[in-house]
């Protein structure tokens, strides 16, 4: 922090943050620095979390300081983006920090990250297999484009801040949630860490913190070095009829395998990982094992092109001298649509150049397993509007002869679809409920006036 900056204070109104907001008083005429706060209301808690805001914004008059204030819904958030409750949380709170030093109120946000919480993230990223750069846990400074976040108190332990506060006489918030044992990082605070201070090393959270800092100076030195190597082994636009190259778009990056595969494994897992950094798409440990799995395969000659699908519309595709990593619609606009239309009627669906009719009888069908559906039918009861979409992550469908819904990502998976099929593939929603699936048996639809509907695909 330099002398004239303005320095916001994320204030939860928990004792940690509390702490840090009171030790920046005392230190802010020492550092010549412009304090203020800065409050994010989750929208998680209720009243409590009403009572917390107003906390903070007393506090915040106590000591003559501009407080900034916003708030969102943390439940909607998750479900919308299908993240888990914490993450939803961390990322809008990012977002208003992101927000507020992008509009100059503020050139840096200090968040009262401890030991113990570096600990605590450093052994769940072990936990769940992350790399070197994931066990770096959380660092010292993170710049943004228009700022940066600092974490001043990642080497002070939670109890000391306490102790400092009731020396002060300075009350602080409980958050009830830290009990609550449903998030991950509580369940490792209260019930695996005490286990290994108690049974393996009383100083674990140290250890762990040591091991983040190692980590994180590895990770300085190699980003270094590999963005160096990458400028090396990468080649320009893609292989042109009768030699030479040819300009392609920003979204592909391409590897000169003889230059590549010259370096050790440990160099190549980690310019495969920055390579796709480079062009938008993270990578895996799953997705490089992939990708070495498709270079071992390799032909002595290495004429056969092979492709690993990987994430988000991306793969890599093994050529004669090179492996690139592209998006499967490069040059394509995005391809999500969605039609609405009534029953009976049909719907022309250009994407797909078909067209899809839902059509009504009053004719008890004479399909195998007609009494099986008509016990497990569905009513769509109001519902005279239906809707044709492509599918979403997170869709659920009931297949005929099943009495319960199951993920459709998993019923899609024994198609053996590409991954442009995969990203257009139709669905047919009434309401919130997804009624038909191209490629799966339907259960027998029912209208409210007991009708039987049933909906079909005719090719243009």
């Amino acid at each position: 922090m330099r002398a004239g900056e303005r320095v916001a204070i994320a204030v939860s109104g928990g004792a940690d943050s509390v702490a840090l907001l009171r030790v920046m008083l005392e230190l802010r005429a020492e550092l010549g620095i412009v304090l203020s706060v800065a409050h994010f209301h989750h929208g998680i808690r209720g009243a409590t979390a009403d009572a917390d805001a107003a906390f903070v914004s007393e506090l915040a008059e106590a000591h003559d300081l501009e407080l900034y204030v916003d708030r969102g819904d943390a439940r909607d958030y998750s479900r919308e983006n299908k993240i888990s409750l914490e993450t939803a949380a961390r990322e809008m709170r990012r977002e208003f920090f992101a927000k507020l030093l992008q509009e100059k109120k503020i050139a840096r946000i200090a968040t009262a990250h401890t030991l113990d919480d570096q600990a605590e993230t450093v052994l769940m990223k072990l936990l769940r297999g992350a790399g070197t750069r994931g066990v770096a846990g959380v660092f010292p400074e993170q710049r943004l484009t228009a700022g940066s976040v600092v974490r001043p108190l990642l080497e002070v332990h939670r109890a000391e801040l306490r102790d400092y506060l009731r020396r002060l006489n300075q009350v602080w918030r409980e958050d009830e949630s830290n009990a609550d044992l449903s998030f991950t990082r509580n369940r490792v605070r209260s019930r695996v860490l005490p286990v290994l201070r108690d049974e393996v090393n009383p100083g674990v959270d140290l250890a762990l913190a040591h091991h983040a800092e190692v980590a994180r100076c590895e990770e300085e030195y190699w980003n270094e070095q590999i963005a160096r190597l990458l400028s090396l082994v990468s080649v320009p636009g893609s292989p042109a009829r009768g030699g030479g190259r040819k300009q392609t778009s920003a979204a592909s990056v391409s590897l000169d395998l003889q230059r590549f595969q010259q370096q050790p494994v440990a160099i190549r897992r980690r310019l495969l990982r920055a390579a796709g950094e480079h062009v938008g798409v993270q990578l895996g440990f799953d997705h490089v094992r992939a990708i070495e799995q498709l270079l071992g395969e390799r032909s002595p000659q290495g004429a056969r092109a092979r492709v690993v699908e990987l994430a988000d519309g991306w793969r890599a595709r093994l050529l004669f001298r090179e492996l690139r990593l592209e998006r499967t619609d490069t040059g394509t606009k995005q391809r999500d649509y969605r039609y609405a239309f009534k029953a009976p009627g049909e719907i022309c669906v250009p994407e797909l150049q078909t067209t899809i009719c839902a059509c009504i009888s009053e004719s008890n069908g004479t399909a195998a397993n007609t009494a099986y559906n008509r016990a497990h039918s569905i009513q769509l009861g109001a519902f005279s509007e239906l809707v044709l979409r492509n599918w979403r992550a997170g869709d659920r469908f009931q297949p005929a002869l099943h009495t319960s819904e199951k993920r459709l990502k998993e019923l899609l998976y024994p198609l053996h679809l590409t991954a442009e099929e995969k990203r257009v593939w139709p669905v047919v929603a009434a309401g919130d409920r997804i009624v038909w699936v191209r490629g799966i048996v339907a259960p027998e639809l029912r209208t409210a006036s007991g009708e039987r509907l049933w909906i079909e695909e005719r090719a243009e």
